[in-house]
């Protein structure tokens, strides 16, 4: 009894760790800004890598935030290879509909295919020397996984047409619109700045405010003049949460994590291994995110998840264990990505695809994770079976054995460490008789000496 009690407050200290753990993280969470600097203040938003719903929900806070903190611009530094089409077109509608001017600055590298939608839809657009921006052409991901260009006029014209239509509103060089999705034209800094399609060419944020100072842009409430009087840079970090989901969303890991985890459960199914399978349908829940799983939903999927194995720890499996830690992990997993910002939904017959993707994949694994659950506690709940001592059987030498040697045999269908202890050499494959058991290993003679009678021991 006392020892149950034991267990039980381990099991309750480990629950509580786990949720403080949570708490904190979430106080971190709304901790997130408090000193806003005064003066002529510059938010500055970094988005780096694949464009995805989590860059979406990062660009509509940091707008929020220039615009509650009174900025007088917001600059998006962009580096990017592309990403979701439903993701770029979230941003362009949110810098659209922005009170504050937004400035696209390419940097470093690039912002081609979704990075130069959302360039030509901002208020004012600048280039680093050596950047370059273009190839806008949409492409598919195929089932093989690789990605093939989208030649269908019916989704390359409302590409075309947006771009152009921000170009327009911007006084840009619209004819470079379509030839961007058509024929996936790319342009250097001096290429873009020469004909109109940016207005500027900085070297860095403080030459860009430089040039941007005194600029007129039009904005939906109508034009407006950009003027900064001694500029104060503030960067506005990514969260958490979000950040979190940016790098879940990455297809390189998404796929990592889906391969590993079909690879972990095809090794579970075979061991009856319940602490790898519980790893591995974790790691899949996980790669979803990056096949166009909205948040909301990967959120409520891996709390779900990880609640359902905290319950099996606590009222299935004996101690504290891999299985309630990765309850804990994924529970914190879904709540910091539950906290990144509105649901950003996937629209149309990508939904309808992840929901077949949802049901074709979670309820097989669900259905197997419960019949691996409930095999698991019913062998960990069985007495332990007292197995006779195999003195008397016979058995057949797999190594040949002189007199005091050792070797293995076989005996009842299992193999044995032997030590033979007649009175002269076995040789393989002949018949042996069980004498007695010495630790863990047999005694045995030949089979014609099977009168002798061995010593037995655990």
């Amino acid at each position: 009894m006392n020892l149950g009690r034991g267990v039980y407050r381990q099991r309750t200290s480990m629950i509580a760790a786990g949720v403080l753990v949570i708490v904190l993280g979430l106080a971190l969470l709304a901790a997130s800004s408090m000193a806003r600097p005064a003066g002529d203040l510059v938010v500055v938003a970094e988005v780096y890598g694949v464009i995805d719903s989590a860059m979406c929900n990062y660009v509509n806070d940091a707008i929020t935030y220039a615009h509650e903190s009174h900025a007088k611009l917001l600059v998006i530094l962009l580096n990017t290879p592309g990403g979701s089409l439903d993701a770029a077109l979230c941003i362009t509608e949110a810098i659209s509909k922005s009170p504050v001017p937004v400035a696209g600055f390419v940097v470093e590298r690039w912002a081609v295919s979704a990075g130069t939608m959302i360039l030509m839809c901002s208020h004012y657009a600048a280039m680093q020397p050596g950047t370059i921006i273009g190839a806008v052409q949409p492409v598919a991901l195929t089932p093989t996984g690789t990605y093939q260009p989208i030649n269908e006029s019916k989704m390359l014209n409302p590409v075309y047409k947006k771009i152009e239509a921000c170009m327009r509103l911007y006084n840009r060089n619209i004819t470079v619109a379509k030839r961007f999705v058509y024929e996936n034209l790319v342009l250097t800094a001096e290429e873009a700045v020469k004909i109109h399609v940016v207005e500027a060419v900085a070297v860095n944020i403080h030459d860009l405010l430089a040039k941007i100072n005194g600029s007129k842009v039009n904005m939906v409430s109508g034009q407006t003049e950009i003027v900064l009087h001694d500029p104060v840079v503030e960067y506005y970090s990514m969260p958490l949460g979000q950040r979190i989901l940016h790098y879940l969303s990455d297809p390189l890991v998404s796929s990592i994590f889906s391969s590993i985890g079909i690879l972990l459960l095809i090794v579970a199914l075979a061991s009856g291994t319940l602490q790898l399978a519980v790893v591995a349908i974790a790691l899949l829940l996980l790669s979803f995110i990056g096949f166009g799983l909205a948040a909301s939903l990967a959120a409520a999927a891996l709390i779900l998840f990880g609640l359902i194995l905290i319950g099996v720890e606590l009222f299935v499996t004996p101690g504290f264990g891999i299985i309630g830690f990765t309850g804990i992990a994924l529970t914190l997993l879904g709540v910091l990505i539950g906290f990144t910002g509105k649901p950003t939904y996937i629209a149309g017959e990508s939904l309808r695809v992840a929901q077949r993707i949802l049901i074709a994949v979670i309820v097989p694994l669900s259905g197997l994770m419960g019949i691996v659950v409930y095999k698991a506690a019913r062998a960990w709940r069985r007495k332990p079976v007292y197995m006779p001592l195999p003195v008397g059987k016979q058995g057949r030498a797999i190594d040949e054995m002189p007199p005091g040697g050792t070797g293995f045999v076989m005996v009842e269908g299992e193999y044995w460490q032997a030590r033979n202890v007649g009175r002269r050499i076995i040789r393989r494959d002949e018949k042996v008789r069980v004498v007695g058991k010495d630790g863990v290993t047999l005694l045995v003679v030949p089979y014609e000496e099977g009168g002798t009678t061995g010593k037995a021991s655990t």
